[in-house]
């Protein structure tokens, strides 16, 4: 397998999510940048500089309606991947990749999917035990597909051994199902709330629902994409005063893989 370098890597990240757009206003499917994207377009118009990756929001409906179609689509360079149609996939949203392209995530089992896009669900919350319980599910889901590997200590070795073992019982699709269930209990249109239950972080992202109703646009890496109309309010809770610059400790990637041509 041939290594693909962070610049190649950034530049197939864009063109997965121009593809992605380019879906979503044919379909008239609503899209948001999410998370550091939004950051980095808001405060470096591309890329954070330490970041290597892309996230985009869809509220369920649409992220419904965009994993439905994109399905039906006979494309040779693009791939849709979510828990329903592959099993050995492990996370509760989706992702849009790079065909002939794999990545190796250094801490969890071989990946079924390729250099991509992540695409997070938004859901109508009406009470924080929603989000307290697919936080912890998702790290459970975490626990279970991390491998051990010569990187860990023999402490963080033993902890995640004993953890897998008390979650024996708890299959990865029952997991995944039990989020689904309670993430969508409630319909995004008819709720004042809204939270990304496919984060490990969705305590901490419960945002009125008024957010996401209206989108503004943003220049990220020389093109115009669509964010949340409220993103100062998103980008707030999420990161505090945003447009300071973190410590320089602190300026390093939060992902640990590799991808590669196969």
């Amino acid at each position: 397998m041939k290594p693909i370098g962070i610049d190649e890597l950034k530049k197939m990240q864009i063109e997965i999510l121009n593809e992605t757009v380019t879906f979503c206003e044919k379909n008239g499917i609503r899209y948001f940048l999410a998370y550091g994207t939004l950051l980095g377009a808001v405060r470096h118009k591309g890329y954070i500089p330490w970041d290597d990756d892309i996230d985009i929001h869809m509220p369920r409906p649409d992220y419904e309606k965009f994993v439905e179609l994109y399905n039906k689509e006979q494309n040779d360079k693009y791939a849709i991947v979510t828990h329903e149609q592959n099993r050995k996939y492990h996370v509760p949203f989706a992702k849009i990749y790079r065909r002939g392209t794999i990545v190796d995530e250094f801490f969890y089992k071989p990946s079924v999917f390729g250099a991509y896009v992540d695409i997070f669900p938004l859901d109508g919350i009406k009470s924080k035990w929603q989000a307290w319980l697919c936080g912890q599910c998702i790290r459970f889901m975490y626990i279970k597909t991390q491998r051990l590997c010569d990187r860990q200590t023999a402490a963080r070795k033993a902890r995640l051994l004993i953890t897998k073992l008390i979650l024996l019982p708890f299959s990865p699709h029952m997991i995944l199902s039990t989020i689904r269930k309670v993430a969508t209990m409630h319909d995004f249109e008819k709720c004042e709330r809204t939270c990304s239950f496919g984060s490990r972080t969705a305590l901490r992202e419960i945002l009125p629902s008024e957010v996401f109703k209206e989108h503004a646009t943003a220049v990220f890496e020389g093109t115009e994409y669509r964010i949340p109309k409220g993103y100062d309010k998103y980008l707030s809770s999420k990161y505090g005063n945003y447009m300071e610059l973190p410590p320089e400790e602190k300026r390093v990637s939060t992902h640990d893989s590799q991808a590669y041509w196969i």
